[in-house]
């Protein structure tokens, strides 16, 4: 490029530079993704899940939907989801829990990690969202905590209706553990 032709443009440069800044703010406030920290949630009659994911779907059913094979490694820790894989959706890290290694084997818990402006939500945002979408979620109080607020607990368990048994932890400025309630209280 001469040098000309560089001087001509170079003055441009901050205003563009100007111009992007103002418009990704208003951009950001119109992504509906932007405004509900939840917006990947569902949950129905058959169960509930995140994006397309859902407890109860079989190995090769995940594999499917999130389009490649998962590699489970067992783990030692929690009651459910003993052999776990990690995935991708929607941009989310998932960790996705079976009770055993077989091709037929259903999910049992997923985990979602929250990023970005979800890790800022807070807690008591995080829960209006979910009874939102979901209003007959019933919130589980904590057996080793039996006069702690709804409002106070730090991870919150909210019983999911339907005609299998879901619950969901809200655990602000970290993710989403679907599971059974058995699983999570």
């Amino acid at each position: 490029m001469s040098a000309r032709r560089r001087s001509s443009v170079l003055p441009v440069l901050p205003l563009v530079a100007i111009v992007l800044a103002a418009a990704l703010p208003a951009a950001r406030a119109q992504d509906p993704a932007q405004a509900d920290p939840l917006a990947g949630f569902e949950a129905d009659d058959a169960g509930a899940g995140w994006g397309g994911i859902r407890l109860g779907m079989s190995l090769v059913q995940a594999e499917r939907r999130l389009g490649g094979a998962l590699s489970l490694r067992e783990t030692e820790n929690g009651r459910c989801g003993r052999f776990t894989a990690g995935a991708e959706r929607g941009g989310l890290a998932l960790a996705v829990g079976f009770p055993s290694a077989k091709p037929g084997a259903k999910i049992e818990t997923l985990f979602v990690r929250f990023e970005g402006y979800q890790v800022l939500a807070s807690g008591a945002d995080l829960v209006a969202s979910l009874k939102a979408k979901v209003p007959a979620a019933r919130y589980v109080p904590d057996a080793d905590s039996p006069d702690r607020s709804e409002a106070d607990d730090p991870a919150p368990v909210y019983e999911l209706p339907g005609k299998t048994p879901v619950a969901v932890q809200v655990r602000p400025r970290d993710g989403l553990l679907f599971a059974p309630l058995s699983c999570l209280r």
